[in-house]
This record gives structure tokens, sequence and C-alpha cells, in this order.
């Protein structure tokens, strides 16, 4: 049902319109109606890809970091000698005895006597006077003492021994340096005097002295 306005508003558009047809005469065309602006509009489809287009390079946020090499770990001097159990610093300076059963690591001043059932290691930048006796020594600083050892006992290139060295097995690397006399025990738990190297002897600089 039309309202009263919406009526008379109807009733002068009908008139009008009977009045142009009159002027236009019998063959005017008739105004065709007009699609309502409400009518609705299809929803648009998906664009269509574009072809000849490159593949993107941009980078989501998990792979920021792809391909960027992480830097390697400062590799230690022993890297075989098991977990450290005690530690002496580099600004640290021990006099006495101290005995563990695990591992020890020296980088600082040390006189006395050091004992471990695992492994004794000497750090570049360690100065070490003393008795050291352990399953296996490794030195990469300097040793002015004894070395006993029933493993393997190790001089770094940046090792520096003067002393005796009383060990299983004595490896020299190139460029390390060891002045004073050996013992290599042997299985039987006998040890003969020895001044041998076993790595790069033709290289190494090493002095040795043979104990009779």
């Amino acid at each position: 049902m039309f309202k009263k306005s919406e009526e008379q508003e109807w009733t002068r558009f009908r008139g009008a319109l009977s009045k142009d047809r009159d002027d236009a005469g019998p063959n005017a065309p008739m105004a065709e109606p007009t699609e309502s602006t409400n009518s609705a509009t299809p929803p648009a489809g998906p664009a269509p890809a574009s072809q000849g287009t490159g593949p993107s390079f941009r980078s989501g946020a998990g792979d920021v970091n792809v391909g960027v090499p992480s830097p390697r770990p400062t590799r230690s001097v022993v890297s075989d000698s098991g977990e450290v159990e005690s530690l002496i610093g580099e600004r640290t300076t021990f006099e006495g005895t101290l005995r563990s059963d695990g591992a020890i690591r020296l980088l600082g001043t040390v006189q006395g006597e050091i004992q471990s059932k695992a492994t004794i290691i000497v750090e570049d930048k360690a100065h070490v006077t003393a008795r050291l006796t352990a399953a296996q020594v490794t030195v990469a600083g300097q040793v002015d003492g004894q070395i006993y050892c029933d493993g393997r006992c190790e001089i770094r290139p940046t090792g520096r021994v003067t002393g005796e060295i009383n060990a299983g097995a004595l490896i020299i690397q190139e460029g390390a340096y060891f002045d004073g006399s050996s013992k290599m025990a042997t299985s039987a738990g006998s040890t003969n005097s020895t001044a041998a190297t076993t790595a790069s002897p033709a290289t190494t600089a090493a002095a040795g002295k043979s104990s009779s």
C-alpha cells in the first residue's frame, strides 16, 4: 500500500507520462524502465594470475637468517678431555698442592704440586712451576718441573716444557719446545729412557736429553 504522498506523486508521474505520449504520437517508443540502483552486484572474481612474472624474493619472518653462517665456537686446547671440574684462572696465582678426581685446567701462575685422576690442561697463557701428575697431560703454556702420567703427554705448538717427563706416550707437535729428559713407560710398567718425539720429529723444535 502506498502512502498518500506517494499516491499523489505516482498520479502526477502517470499524468506527465500520458502527456508525453500524446505529444510524441502513437509511434513514439516507450521509455524502458531503469534498473534499481539497489540491485545486487555480483562479487568480483579473483584477479587472474599475471603471467611471465618471476618468483618473489621477499623473505618471511622465519627466513631472515637463512643462509647466514653461524659463528664457530672457540675451540678449546683439548676437546676430548672431558668436563673440567677445577680451574685456576688467568689472573690467579696458586701456591701449594691441588688434588682432584676430575680434570684440572690451568690458566694462571701455579707453583707447587697438581694431581688429577683425569687430565691436566695447561693453557697457553699459564706459567707452571710444579710437579704434574695425571692420567693425561696437555701443555700449551709453559711448564718448569716434572710431568708424570700413565697415558699421553702432549706438548702443543705454543707449549714449552723444561724438566722431566715420564709418560706412556709423548707427543711433541711442530713448533713446541722441550728441554729435559723423558722416560717412556712400557706396557709392563717399566720405563725406558728416551728423548723420542712422536709428532713430526724432523721439524719439531725439541731438544731432548736422555737420562741414563
